[in-house]
C-alpha cells in the first residue's frame, strides 16, 4: 500500500494525514516517509457506469489492482461482476483486460493472486471482439451494464441477433436441468443468469442489463429465489419445471430464427 500525500503545517509538529479507510498502514504500523522530487505519474481517476453505490474499501482494491496491471499497458481494464454490486457476496473478481496483442494471462493471475490473495477471472479481449461480444452475446451485454474502468469507455453497438451463436451459448444452461443436484450456488446462477439473458435478448432485441436479468429472475421465480437457491429451499421439482418450460421456449425462438437466417440466404 503506497499513499502520495502532503506534509501539513501543525502548532507543535508538521503531519501527513491518511485518508480513514483505507487498505493495510493499520494504526500502530511502523512507515518511511520519504520525500518525492517529483510525482512521476498522476493518480488516475476511475469511471463508474451505472454504479450507484460502492463501499470505499472497494475502491481502494480496485485503484490497487489497477496500479498492479499498469505495466501490462492494457488499453482499459474493466472491473465488473458482483464485485460491483452492493455488499461482500462475491467470491472472485470479474476484470476484462482489453489489449490487441495476447500476453500470459496466467501470468497475470498469479501477479493479482499474490499481490491481493483473491481470486481473479480475467477475460483477455481485443477491442474488435469486444464490441462483436456486446452486440451478440446477452451474457457480455450484462457485464457491461455496471462496471468501474481505468478509462472513460461507453459502447454504444445495436444489438445482432446471431441465433446460431445463441444456440451454443444456450446449450450450456441446459446443463442445470440435468445437474441440479451437483451444482454449486454460484454456477446455478451463471446457468439461470445465461438462459434468462439470452431470452430477454431474443424477446426484446436490444441490449440486455444486468438489472432486467435480476428482474426477471425475481418475475418467474419468485423475490427471494438468490436467497433460497442460497439456503438449499427452493422445491426443485417446481423450479425445474419452470426452468425447463422457458428453455423450452427459448430454444423453440432460437431454433425458428436460424430457419428464417437460413432462408435469407
Amino acid at each position: 500500500m503506497e499513499i502520495i500525500a502532503k506534509v501539513s503545517r501543525g502548532s507543535k509538529m508538521d503531519q501527513i494525514y491518511l485518508p480513514k479507510h483505507r487498505f493495510g498502514l493499520n494504526a500502530g504500523s511502523y512507515v518511511l516517509v520519504k520525500e518525492l522530487d517529483k510525482i512521476k505519474e498522476k493518480q488516475e481517476k476511475l469511471f463508474f457506469y451505472n454504479i450507484k453505490k460502492i463501499e470505499k474499501v472497494k475502491i481502494i482494491i480496485i485503484k490497487e489492482i489497477i496500479n498492479v496491471l499498469n505495466k501490462y499497458n492494457f488499453d482499459n481494464v474493466i472491473i465488473t461482476g458482483s464485485f460491483v454490486d452492493e455488499g461482500f457476496n462475491f467470491n472472485d473478481i470479474d476484470i476484462i483486460l482489453i489489449k490487441d496483442e495476447n500476453i500470459n494471462i496466467n501470468e497475470v493471475k498469479d501477479e493479482l493472486r499474490e499481490n491481493f490473495g483473491i481470486n481473479s477471472h480475467l477475460i483477455l479481449i481485443d477491442n474488435k471482439s469486444l464490441l462483436k461480444g456486446i452486440a451478440t452475446d446477452p451474457l457480455f451485454q450484462t457485464m457491461l451494464s455496471k462496471y468501474v474502468s481505468r478509462k472513460r469507455s461507453i459502447y454504444n453497438v445495436k444489438p445482432e441477433l446471431k441465433h446460431k451463436l445463441l444456440d451454443l451459448h444456450l446449450l450450456k444452461s441446459n446443463l442445470l436441468i440435468k445437474h441440479f443436484d451437483v451444482l454449486n450456488l454460484n454456477e446455478k446462477l451463471d446457468l439461470l443468469r445465461n438462459l434468462i439473458s439470452i431470452n430477454l435478448f431474443i424477446t426484446k432485441k436490444q441490449i440486455i442489463s444486468k438489472d432486467e436479468v435480476y428482474s426477471k429472475i425475481e418475475e418467474l421465480f419468485g423475490d427471494n429465489i438468490i436467497e433460497d437457491l442460497r439456503s438449499n429451499l427452493v422445491d426443485k421439482k417446481k423450479f425445474i419445471k419452470k426452468y425447463k418450460q422457458l428453455y423450452d421456449k427459448t430454444f423453440k425462438k432460437i431454433l425458428e430464427g436460424v430457419r428464417n437466417e437460413s432462408k435469407q440466404k
